[in-house]
């Protein structure tokens, strides 16, 4: 058996304001450790330069050598420990498995750094590999971080994984050869979901609309976890019929189940100005007629656009302008329901700009 010292112990570490007091919900929990496990069979598959299709249950092959185990957890910001346990009987699990954790930390430093090209994988492994640490990553929309780190190995960097992060990877994913123009992104219901049937696709409607969006291998996993009937938002190159209207995406290159459920939002920024809160916001979440909308009704805050990151920020925008125009004004010139507005924006508000007491 190899020294325990040598043996990978994974450390993942979930911080940031959207979990007070470091309340982490098991659901994601759950999905970035399923994540992390799918990021080391696919590191796996490289190591071994596997080329062979990945369905169904591709990864069982890979148990033996590069399954994870728990190992303890402990609650500040949560952290979760997990080892690589290979099966000693095998002569060259340690050795695949540990090769397989070192790609997974230098492939994740290398996109960190915004080029992943000298990692020696081929171009399927690579692809692979961004979409398994994508999963790793947190949506753009969340305000958490997660970190990754081997606590037995000097050599490898902590990673840190953030909104921005997911945002430099599927630009990275992307590459440089798509343009604006043969780009589409399509926000719907999903209604078909082909995985190792016929063609590899999915079809979602898009107001009257059926529109086929076929994806690449890399996307097998991504696309084997979407859900008949969730809303899904699905970018790729598109072929545009007669009127200009997306006809199919003829290949995917990002693929996203949108979450309806509010967000919970810690502090508000805009224009250089910073509102950090006492307590989270609720917002709510809809998707009508084209258009994202995010709105919490009792502070009368609304943001709204056909891209979600842009309702996102026309929200930020919303609050930083209430504030101004309702809680920094003088209770002479407001109404009954401006001054109980102005109340509960004060109280809701424990540090303003660079970290100033906003009220006393």
């Amino acid at each position: 058996m190899p020294a325990q010292q040598d043996t990978p112990k994974l450390k993942l570490a979930f911080s940031g304001e959207g979990f007070r007091d470091g309340a982490v919900p098991i659901t994601v929990v759950a999905a970035k450790l399923q994540a992390l496990q799918n990021l080391v069979f696919h590191a796996a598959a490289a190591v071994k330069r596997d080329s062979t299709n990945r369905r169904g249950l591709w990864f069982n092959k890979y148990r033996s050598v590069a399954e994870l185990t728990f190992s303890s957890a402990h609650h500040s910001d949560l952290v979760v420990e997990a080892e690589l346990a290979p099966d000693p009987v095998l002569a060259d699990a340690f050795s695949v498995g540990k090769q397989a954790v070192d790609l997974v930390f230098q492939f994740g430093a290398a996109v960190e750094a915004g080029d992943s090209s000298g990692v020696d994988i081929s171009r399927d492994d690579r692809n692979y590999l961004l979409r398994a640490l994508e999963g790793l990553m947190p949506n753009t929309t969340d305000q958490y971080e997660v970190a990754l780190e081997n606590c037995n190995a000097q050599n490898h960097p902590k990673l840190k994984f953030t909104p921005e992060s997911r945002i430099k990877l599927r630009r990275l994913a992307a590459g440089s050869a798509v343009t604006p123009l043969e780009e589409a992104t399509l926000v719907g219901e999903l209604i078909k979901i082909h995985v190792d049937s016929g063609e590899d696709k999915i079809t979602v409607r898009s107001g009257s609309r059926e529109i086929d969006c076929f994806y690449p291998d890399s996307f097998r996993d991504q696309v084997a976890n979407l859900l008949a009937g969730s809303i899904v938002e699905v970018t790729g190159r598109a072929t545009l019929d007669d009127r200009g209207e997306v006809r199919k995406l003829s290949e995917v290159i990002d693929v996203d189940t949108v979450s309806m459920e509010p967000l919970r939002i810690s502090r508000f920024e805009y224009a250089g100005r910073r509102y950090q809160l006492t307590t989270p916001v609720s917002v709510a979440v809809a998707y009508n007629d084209g258009l994202w909308v995010y709105s919490n009704e009792s502070l009368n805050l609304w943001g709204y656009a056909d891209r979600r990151e842009d309702a996102l920020r026309g929200l930020h925008e919303s609050f930083d302008y209430i504030y101004r125009e309702i809680a920094e004004e003088a209770d002479e010139s407001l109404d009954d329901v401006a001054i109980k507005l102005k109340q509960k924006l004060r109280e809701l508000v424990a540090t303003q700009d660079g970290g100033n007491v906003a009220h006393a």
